[in-house]
């Protein structure tokens, strides 16, 4: 849900059901007040209808509260008590409609868990008169309170309503955050195509440089061809073949029943006993 920026929300020393709404109160308001302990709701006109779908339903929670002295104007020097709320859209649009602009809250001034002031809830209203010094005093000096059914606790008091300007946190524009949506996809996108080119690059390069090899290797091979018909149509081959052919033909012509010369026995009518020993 949207959230405003703090917006003064009461002042010390208005009238509320007769009562002053103290410095002191202020600032134990401002220090007490935390959502986890108790959630002061906003509502319309202090009514809180049981119907999610009533008028009076809840347009959004109290998250922060701050005190803070006014530093300029009528007021200058007074303590007053500022509230950061988280809005429903609803109550967006109403502010944007200029509905609703005065604000006044529900004080515990002596709230159970705390024993301090305790910010209990956070109305707004269209007509000041509704809830401004005149309605409470006349609720304050009547036997029958008009406004005792809207409080949560017959302790509680009302604020006098007063006048309030909130600002919400700007959101992104809807056509801004668009394209900060465009923006982050086309990232996304644009680094995976980075990387798949880097990787298809890489993928390139290594197919590349098989072929380069396979081409050397095929350009080897040719030539290794080239120089083997070469040399099958060479001159010297062909004398080779010629006198391997000549050699075959002889060697064919040979006696096939050879045999190996006798022993010589040396000198023809020697006599080999009468040899002299010398």
């Amino acid at each position: 849900m949207p959230k405003s920026k703090y917006f003064r929300v009461v002042v010390e020393g208005a009238t509320c059901d007769g009562r002053d709404v103290t410095r002191q109160q202020i600032q134990e308001m401002a220090e007490s007040y935390s959502p986890q302990l108790y959630g002061a709701r906003c509502n319309l006109e202090h009514l809180k209808s049981l119907s999610p779908d009533s008028t009076f339903r809840m347009y959004g929670d109290v998250e922060a509260a701050k005190a803070e002295e006014i530093a300029d104007g009528p007021l200058k020097g007074k303590l007053a008590l500022y509230a950061l709320i988280d809005a429903t859209d609803e109550m967006v649009e109403l502010n944007k409609k200029r509905q609703k602009v005065y604000s006044s809250v529900e004080i515990n001034p002596s709230f159970a868990d705390t024993g301090k002031a305790y910010l209990m809830g956070l109305a707004f209203t269209d007509s000041p008169a509704s809830l401004g010094t005149e309605m409470l005093q006349f609720c304050a000096n009547s036997p029958v309170n008009p406004l005792a059914t809207r409080k949560s606790n017959p302790a509680c008091l009302f604020s006098e309503a007063m006048e309030t300007v909130i600002e919400f946190e700007a959101d992104a524009p809807a056509a801004e955050a668009g394209n900060k949506f465009f923006s982050t996809i086309k990232t996304l996108l644009t680094k995976g195509q980075r990387q798949f080119s880097a990787e298809a690059s890489e993928i390139r390069d290594a197919v590349e440089l098989v072929a380069k090899s396979q081409a050397d290797t095929l350009d080897k091979i040719e030539s290794f061809s080239q120089q083997q018909r070469k040399f099958a149509d060479s001159t010297e081959l062909s004398k080779v073949r010629d006198d391997l052919a000549a050699l075959t033909a002889k060697l064919e012509k040979q006696d096939g029943n050879f045999n190996q010369r006798p022993t010589a026995p040396g000198g023809n009518g020697i006599d080999h006993a009468n040899l002299a020993d010398c």
